[in-house]
């Protein structure tokens, strides 16, 4: 028998080494999900006594109100102000434009 002092390597369980090829699918899907979460946008639903408001669709309701009686008028910044109990939303717009929609 042939010993030699050199240690001997043992191979160690796991997952195989990818090939290029994978490697790089797999860069593509990690930048792909990455994008994705750059781009997140979160969904707010008010539920409150059995009903649910989705806070999107009622600020599109708060615009188009807004826009019935300032028709060219941008909206450049939206705060909604949500009283459950009253079934009400509140909101102010450009910072000066007050309204109220039911929901």
């Amino acid at each position: 028998m042939n010993k030699t002092n050199e240690p001997k390597i043992k191979a160690r369980p796991g997952r195989k080494p990818m090939t290029p090829e994978e490697k790089e699918a797999a860069a593509k899907l990690r930048a792909a999900e990455k994008g994705k979460a750059d781009n997140l946008k979160v969904e707010f639903v008010l539920q409150y006594q059995g009903a649910e408001v989705d806070m999107e669709a009622l600020a599109e309701k708060a615009k188009a109100d807004f826009h019935t009686t300032k028709k060219r008028k941008l909206v450049t910044e939206l705060k909604l102000y949500i009283k459950p109990e009253e079934h009400t939303a509140y909101y102010v717009i450009n910072g000066n434009h007050e309204g109220k929609i039911p929901f």
